[in-house]
């Protein structure tokens, strides 16, 4: 790594604090005439993010409001088909990531009729996709603010694509809306920060930009993550700080996207059924444990700038963890080897990852 290198882009116009989507309704607004609302099942309205954007929008509108936890391309191309016959010029996605990241795949369907699964993921659009808003409701994504869309395909696999033009053109965040998450939400959901920051900071790509945001991220989440451990009550500052947190994770993956705990995670939601946060942090102490031994100045950084030990560290990560237990078939390890073979996430890392250290790594979870 560069250590004084400085390289970022992030194109978002982001606006936080509570009453933030009434306060910039002019910004959404300025997207186009008629919107149409990508939401899931239950967050949006129960949180008040909805009714809040129908007031600030204030005007004709479409809304699909179907899709999953991990939302699946199908759905996107639904969605897409509807905005194509409603005529909407432009895409809100409110909600967690799931709506966040469908909103930007939508975008781009909407605006290249009848595209293909493998013309999206080429990254070679005829058109542009249109612009896209997000006002967020969960803390942990960061999708608010990155290039990033991961869907699940046909054949049940994530996958995600990259591209500066699914940037949102402004990302709203009221941290009230989180206050609705039930306690499992919300722990999964911040330990899913504190995996984009951790696998940011030690990520081969890091710059000094990304770092500084992976351990101003770190250190917000330590205390709350230990309060969320503790089953205390969160407080709205609590809530705001992971809200924040979740930002700043999103800002540093911005500029070297995920490494091993999400590589791996994504098969523990997938085969699984885990929730995406809580699978991604099953991976976090072996991805720890592999920087302590490549990387021991880095991994002492990582812990005097952000104020927590090892021991602490680990104690609260575990603890979140404690009632996560996972069995996987050995068969299902042996299936899934290929997915490791020049992994281009796993190989961000430092160290030689190799998809045998992957098999015997999903040998230890299963056995804790």
């Amino acid at each position: 790594m560069k250590k004084a290198e400085m390289t970022g882009y992030m194109p978002v116009r982001l606006y936080t604090g509570a009453g933030c989507v009434m306060q910039q309704a002019e910004e959404l607004r300025k997207l186009g005439t008629k919107p149409l609302l990508v939401t899931g099942r239950h967050s949006a309205k129960v949180s008040g993010a909805l009714d809040d954007v129908l007031r600030a929008v204030d005007g004709p509108y479409a809304l699909f409001d179907a899709i999953g936890q991990n939302p699946l391309l199908t759905d996107c191309m639904r969605a897409a088909e509807l905005a194509i016959q409603t005529q909407c010029d432009y895409v809100i996605g409110i909600g967690g990531g799931s709506p966040l990241d469908a909103a930007k795949c939508i975008a781009v369907l909407t605006a290249n009729p009848g595209m293909t699964q493998d013309v999206l993921y080429s990254l070679q659009w005829p058109k542009d996709p249109l612009p896209i808003a997000v006002v967020g409701t969960t803390a942990g994504t960061g999708s608010e603010v990155t290039k990033v869309a991961v869907i699940t395909v046909p054949g049940g696999r994530k996958k995600s694509f990259h591209h500066e033009a699914i940037f949102p053109r402004v990302a709203l965040g009221d941290p009230r809306y989180t206050c609705s998450m039930s306690s499992t939400s919300t722990a999964s959901t911040a330990i899913d920060a504190l995996a984009h920051a951790t696998e940011s900071f030690f990520s081969r790509k890091a710059n000094e930009l990304s770092q500084n945001y992976a351990l101003r991220a770190v250190t917000l989440l330590m205390p709350e993550l230990k309060k969320i451990l503790q089953q205390e009550e969160l407080t709205f500052d609590d809530r705001e700080i992971l809200y924040n947190a979740s930002i700043y994770g999103g800002l540093a993956i911005n500029s070297t996207g995920t490494c091993l705990p999400h590589a791996m995670g994504y098969l523990l939601t997938e085969q699984h059924g885990l929730p995406h946060g809580y699978a991604c942090a099953m991976f976090l102490p072996e991805f720890l444990k592999i920087n302590e031994q490549e990387q021991p100045e880095l991994t002492r950084k990582y812990f005097t700038e952000t104020g927590c030990s090892y021991g602490d560290w680990l104690d609260i990560v575990t603890g979140l963890l404690q009632e996560i237990h996972v069995e996987i078939p050995e068969e299902e390890i042996i299936r899934e080897h290929s997915r490791w073979i020049g992994n281009g996430s796993i190989q961000k890392g430092w160290g030689e990852i190799t998809p045998e250290a992957c098999d015997e790594i999903l040998r230890r979870i299963s056995q804790e």
